[in-house]
Parts: C-alpha cells; structure tokens; sequence
C-alpha cells in the first residue's frame, strides 16, 4: 500500500516550519525552536523537522538535545543518510564514539560516496585506539580527493604513530607544498625526518616552523633533539 503522507517526513510548507527556517536564517535559534516544536505538535512524522531542530540545538551547543532530535529523524527517515551524519557527530561531541562510529558507517551504507562520512569515521576511529581503522578511512579521503589537506594531515598524524615515518613525510609535504602556512605540518614533517635518519632535512623542517610560530614546543623539542644527537648546527 503506498503511503501518501511519506513525503511529510521529508518536506513541509507549514507555516511554523516556513517561520523556523526565517528564524534560523536570523540567527534566531531559540525562536526557530518554538515554531519547529509547534511542526512536530501538529504533525510528529515530520521527520525532517526533527533533523533541523537536531541542528538547531547542535549550534547552541545543547548536544543531548540534539542527540536525541536526530535521533528521531533517523527513525523516521532511515534511509537519509544526513539524518545519520549529523547524529554521528552529535553522538562524538558528547564522547559517545562507538555510538558516533556506527551512525557514519550507516551513512556509508546509504552513501557510498559521502566523503565527509569517511573523514569523520578517520577522526572517531583515531579518537578510539582504532589506528589502522583511521588510516584506511584518511587514506581514502586523500584518494577520492587529494585537495582535502586536512585528511592528508591526520593520515600523516596516523602513520607517525604506526611508525610509518616515510608515508608520515609524505603526507605533511602535500600539506606544506599547498599550504605552507601550517607550522605544525612542519613540526611533524620534522619529526618523520628525524624518525627516518634525516637529520637536516628535520633541522630545516622544525626552522621552518619556529619561523611560522615561534612558540611552536614541538619544533623546540625537535630542535633540542637534535642538539643532543651532537649535530652541528648548519
């Protein structure tokens, strides 16, 4: 039998939600809660409605509330791969990272091309002790698209910790090569080059850094490394 109210679960044009959405354009939050509420009194399929209240209390900080908003909107929508991605992160802000890991996998199930679902499974996965979890899921993301400098961070930050040093000074070079702005990419590329025996490239590496941020301890500490190998200062 079809349904023909499934289409309410998704979209409205009523007026409280139409009102909502003009508050949250204002940045009237608490305002486009009210109307939002109002939605889901009159019609509690509304899961759509659920899925932006869950935003709603998301920005205003107010995360149990927006856990459980998504949550219902995934419920109602459950095969609405946003509904899920925004529960996932919701479920990581409140330290909730299994719960969180399980939400983006589903997206990933609904979605196999929803790139953000991948990043975010890297950061939770890494969060948890899950090392090489979080490597294949940068790994993918920097794949799929090698502008996403962010993930090419991370993938870095993993490999330094499996001691994957020359994979680690690869991905801190894509970094430093687009964006050579980062002082911590150059620390950590320092401290792959050091791992790796490179011990000038490393020195150079954590100048570079100090030269971007002067307080940068872990350049310093790279620095004071080498001076204690016996290096002569080049």
């Amino acid at each position: 039998m079809i349904d023909h109210n499934v289409g309410n679960k998704f979209d409205s044009d009523d007026e409280d939600v139409l009102a909502a959405y003009q508050c949250e354009s204002r940045g009237d939050y608490h305002k486009a809660i009210e109307h939002y509420k109002k939605a889901v009194e009159k019609n509690p399929e509304l899961g759509i409605v659920f899925k932006h209240l869950g935003n709603v209390y998301y920005r205003l900080g107010m995360i149990d509330e927006s856990v459980a908003m998504l949550s219902k909107a995934t419920e109602l929508m459950p095969e609405f791969p946003t509904a899920y991605y925004e529960l996932g992160l919701a479920y990581y802000r409140v330290g909730s990272i299994k719960k969180g890991l399980r939400m983006l996998k589903r997206v990933i199930e609904l979605d196999s091309d929803f790139l953000m679902a991948y990043y975010w499974s890297g950061i939770l996965s890494y969060h948890a002790g899950h090392l090489h979890d979080a490597h294949a899921f940068f790994l993918h993301v920097t794949k799929a698209n090698p502008r996403f400098l962010v993930a090419f961070f991370h993938l870095g930050v993993v490999d330094l910790r499996l001691g994957n040093y020359q994979e680690a000074a690869e991905s801190f070079l894509q970094v430093v090569n687009n964006n050579p702005e980062s002082p911590a990419s150059y620390a950590l590329l320092g401290d792959a080059y050091l791992n790796l025996g490179k011990k000038y490239d490393a020195r150079q590496a954590y100048r570079k850094a100090l030269e971007l941020d002067p307080d940068d301890f872990k350049a310093k500490n790279g620095l004071a490394a080498l001076d204690d190998f016996g290096e002569a200062v080049i």
